[in-house]
């Protein structure tokens, strides 16, 4: 007789052990979820950084491309009217310009320092906007003496484009309440009649309306001119800020497409809406809502 296996024999126990072979359906699943799922979170962590690091960087790219194309269309910008400054200065210093044109070219240097001096705020605006330095000034007061205090910024730089500002309110409007930032406000409008000025220099219609309607609870300014309008691509195109470069600018109208940018951001600011609209009259329409 074979002699049995005694080294699998129990001290204290009648029982051996018999071992046997595992069954890999038995090992598998042991082997397999509580590797495969941690991998798979691994990799899903992974795949997310990886597309987390790209988008940032994108981000990166994009804002450098900005801010790049702002730049050289802000020295395009302030290039041209310093040009201009420096031969016509010369020009009158040396007796060069006739009597009958010095009255042209003091009127030219006016108007290009009031370009000047625009740019400038629009720039300093944005810049605190992005900071969030500043408070606002806020006083109530009736549409009536809000429209008195922008009315002459207003039809002065229209009259710098050969335009006519042309405002229609109601009557009864006039007597309606706001409380907001006039300054605010006006830079909003100053911005939007500049660009009106700019954009609708070929009409023929030189008018630019400044429509006002009130209600117990929100003020409507609507600018319209008569000009070429914006095609559909465009309208979301020009609330974005550094969105000219320096050949941008030069091809177009004046300006580093930071205006309609700075009165959105003003128009939110102040609890309100900046958004542009279809105008019947053909032009371009843009309406700014505040509460009042």
């Amino acid at each position: 007789l074979k002699t049995e296996d005694k080294s699998r024999m129990l001290a204290s126990l009648p029982v051996r052990l018999v071992p046997g072979d595992l069954s890999a359906d038995i090992i598998m699943p042991a082997i397999k979820f509580p590797l495969i799922v941690p991998l798979m979170i691994s990799w899903i962590s992974v795949a997310l950084a990886g597309m987390a690091v790209a988008m940032l960087m994108l981000g990166i790219v994009n804002l450098s491309e900005r801010r790049a194309q702002f730049v050289s269309a802000v020295t395009h910008e302030l290039r041209t009217p310093l040009t201009t400054f420096r031969m016509y200065t010369e020009m009158l210093d040396e007796g060069i310009v006739q009597d009958n044109r010095r009255e042209h070219y003091i009127k030219t240097l006016k108007n290009e320092s009031n370009r000047l001096g625009h740019l400038i705020e629009n720039v300093l605006s944005y810049a605190r906007l992005e900071r969030g330095i500043g408070a606002r000034v806020i006083e109530t007061i009736t549409i009536g003496t809000l429209l008195e205090r922008v009315r002459e910024s207003l039809s002065r730089r229209a009259s710098e484009g050969n335009k006519r500002l042309v405002i229609e309110i109601a009557e009864h409007d006039l007597e309606n309440t706001i409380s907001t930032d006039l300054s605010a406000v006006e830079q909003i409008l100053l911005n939007v009649v500049d660009n009106a000025c700019k954009y609708s220099a070929g009409a023929e219609d030189d008018r630019v309306h400044l429509e006002i309607s009130g209600s117990q609870n929100q003020v409507t300014f609507k600018i319209r001119d008569h000009g070429p309008g914006l095609k559909k691509n465009e309208t979301r195109m020009v609330f974005k800020p550094f969105r000219k470069s320096a050949q941008k600018a030069a091809q177009s109208a004046p300006g580093v497409g930071l205006g309609l940018a700075l009165c959105k951001r003003l128009a939110t600011q102040l609890g309100g809406m900046f958004e542009y609209e279809e105008s019947q009259n053909g032009g371009a329409c843009f309406t700014l809502k505040l509460p009042s």
